[in-house]
């Protein structure tokens, strides 16, 4: 838990994202091409995110590992909306990061059931 307080580990939100419910980075223009479209603040540009990534694993009931990843914009949130409309693929969140969480989960769990979207 301290780890979490590592100025690392810091990125400005907005505040209802962090206090309330928590989609595609990439947005197409006109012509067609994907682009990725940040806000800067303060004199040294810090890069605000348009979006956070939050990955889950849990234990269920008999030790099944459960993996659920969710994608939400940096944005206030209806919190009428369910949250698994932000379930997102585990791949789609390394690939966009660079991370990898699968093979570290399967080497400590062996067995992780991938909840998505579609599988709810």
């Amino acid at each position: 838990m301290d780890d979490t307080f590592y100025l690392s580990n810091v990125a400005p939100q907005v505040p209802h994202l962090n206090q309330n419910a928590w989609n595609n980075l990439e947005k197409t223009e006109a012509d067609g091409k994907f682009y990725v479209k940040y806000q800067v603040i303060g004199k040294n540009h810090v890069a605000v995110p348009t979006h956070f990534f939050k990955v889950l694993i849990l234990e269920a009931a008999g030790g099944q590992i459960e993996l659920r990843s969710y994608v939400m914009p940096n944005a206030p949130v209806d919190e009428a909306i369910p949250l698994e409309r932000f379930l997102v693929p585990i791949e789609s969140i390394e690939r966009a990061s660079g991370l990898l969480f699968v093979p570290n989960i399967l080497a400590r769990a062996g067995n992780v059931k991938a909840i998505t979207a579609s599988s709810k």
